[in-house]
């Protein structure tokens, strides 16, 4: 019964070491896997390691390569800001030196009149030279022959007319205005401007005087204010008592247009395009008269024509009745014969019996 009961026991140790082998064979084979596939994870993490640090060396380097691109691509422009920097800065310097010197000669030609002429003939010659041919205006124009004064241009107008165009510049006047404006004073203000109206007023009555000539001349002439400034006070002048406008007053009694540089040029395209109407109109006034000589001539054409088909019908009419003519001679003719051919028949034509010898 012991016996049995030990042996039973034995059984059992011996089947709880079985089972302990195997669970630690087991273990064993899953330890064994575990770093197994632990180490595969870390060489694979190495190589994933390796990898990536090859890569990150390779961007590593091409953004060296690109920084050092970019670096001397930057330190070029620097380099090419500073030089077109340089030259614009040069360039400035120059126009400025122009700019002193425009001033210089401004200041000489306002300082001396007579050696450097005026600002208002020089902007005058400017825009005629812009907006006419050389043909289209004579500078220096002598309109009267028993005069000495000539005027600073004359516009021609088809059949040799010319137009008398004088600049005017007070600059004095203008500088009292400008200083009477800057103290507010309406008094001094309103005189000066009235002194610049009687100035314009003046120079207006002597262009009328000198330079306009009908027929020589148009009836009229144009007095040229070179700054819109200028004309701008022009324009809005009103005499005190009348309150006419300046320029209205200048055309009734002088016949003169006070011109700016804007409505000047307005001025001289119209008469250009004036000057082409009439060529255009002269030349088709010509083609017109051609046409009526042509239709004329046409006429008496058509006239020699059909006098011309009636003698050829009543001609193809006489050589047709000359035709028949010739045609029945022709048939006479080819009837005679000789005369021992002729067949003497008295029975049947005794009146045409003849006797031959």
């Amino acid at each position: 019964m012991v016996s049995n009961f030990f042996l039973i026991v034995n059984i059992l140790i011996l089947l709880s070491l079985i089972i302990i082998g195997v669970i630690g064979f087991k273990y064993y084979l899953s330890f064994k896997k575990e770093k197994l596939l632990e180490e595969q994870r870390k060489k694979n993490e190495e190589e994933k390691f390796s990898e990536f640090k090859k890569e990150m060396t390779s961007k590593f380097e091409s953004v060296a390569t690109s920084y050092n691109s970019f670096s001397n691509k930057i330190t070029k422009d620097i380099t090419d800001s500073f030089t077109r920097y340089e030259e614009n800065v040069k360039n400035f310097n120059e126009k400025v030196q122009k700019m002193e010197q425009s001033q210089e000669n401004l200041t000489k030609i306002f300082s001396n009149v007579k050696k450097f002429g005026t600002a208002a003939e020089f902007s005058l010659a400017s825009l005629l030279k812009d907006l006419l041919s050389p043909s289209q205006y004579i500078p220096n124009a002598r309109i009267k022959p028993d005069t000495t004064g000539t005027v600073e241009f004359a516009i021609r107008l088809p059949k040799d007319v010319l137009v008398a165009v004088d600049s005017f510049f007070p600059v004095s006047q203008l500088e009292k205005i400008k200083d009477a404006d800057e103290l507010k004073d309406k008094k001094l203000s309103a005189d000066a401007r009235r002194k610049l109206a009687s100035a314009i007023d003046t120079k207006a009555s002597s262009i009328n005087e000198l330079y306009i000539d009908p027929p020589k001349t148009a009836p009229f002439g144009v007095v040229y204010l070179p700054t819109e400034s200028l004309f701008f006070e022009a324009c809005n002048y009103r005499d005190p008592k009348t309150k006419e406008p300046l320029i209205h007053t200048l055309y009734r009694e002088y016949n003169i247009n006070i011109l700016g540089p804007t409505t000047l040029s307005v001025f001289l395209q119209t008469l250009h395009w004036g000057y082409e109407s009439v060529q255009i109109s002269q030349k088709s006034k010509k083609i017109y008269d051609d046409l009526q000589n042509l239709k004329f001539n046409f006429v008496n054409h058509m006239k020699l024509i059909e006098e011309i088909y009636r003698n050829a019908n009543l001609t193809m009419k006489k050589i047709d009745e000359a035709g028949k003519s010739g045609r029945s001679i022709t048939n006479v003719l080819a009837n005679i014969e000789e005369p021992d051919t002729i067949e003497i028949n008295p029975e049947t034509n005794p009146k045409n019996l003849k006797v031959l010898k």
